[in-house]
């Protein structure tokens, strides 16, 4: 059974850049937010109605779901089991999704990506979120930050030190697939 890497953090953290760097095999979330600048639907996530993520709930084919801001996001069972089919794959989610992946796919590792506060806040900025905006998805950053004791990694995103993230991350997911191969293979 291939491996799912469960990553976390706080808005702001590099959660998509790093892991993007470190794997290909992305699980990506429905969402019912409008995209942002730059975003492609079905690549950042997959951009739906309210009505269509109802129904895909209505029907149990959510795995993970979570609302955000006013807004609806989501995991459902096919876009799982076709990422896992291919390989070991990673997905993006906040805490309570977390929670709710380790419950239906006990065979994951979570990690906990982190920046300190204002790091996180000129990270939003330099990106063209609004002065507002990112006040709002920073206001949960203290009570996300008290939910990294139940990943089993946390790591510091540290500004100017994106390849040394880079570097700490892929060494995590190889030895945790590595392990995967390895008690495969005895």
């Amino acid at each position: 059974m291939n491996k799912l890497i469960v990553l976390s953090g706080h808005s702001g953290s590099g959660k998509t850049s790093l892991m993007r760097q470190v794997m290909k095999n992305e699980v990506v979330s429905f969402t019912t937010r409008k995209p942002r600048q730059g975003e492609i639907d079905g690549v950042d996530y997959k951009f739906i109605s309210f009505e269509k993520f109802k129904e895909l709930k209505e029907q149990g084919k959510l795995i993970e779901q979570v609302e955000y801001s006013g807004h609806y996001y989501g995991i459902d069972q096919e876009e799982f089991e076709n990422k896992l089919g291919i390989g070991s794959a990673f997905v993006i989610v906040d805490y309570h999704g977390m929670q709710q992946i380790k419950k239906v796919y006990s065979n994951c590792v979570t990690l906990f990506l982190y920046t300190p506060y204002d790091q996180a806040y000129n990270q939003m900025i330099q990106r063209g979120d609004t002065l507002d905006k990112v006040e709002q998805r920073l206001s949960t950053y203290h009570h996300e930050m008290k939910n990294k004791e139940h990943y089993d990694y946390v790591v510091r995103n540290n500004s100017g030190k994106f390849n040394d993230s880079i570097k700490v991350l892929t060494s995590i997911i190889e030895s945790e697939v590595s392990e995967l191969h390895s008690i495969r293979t005895t």
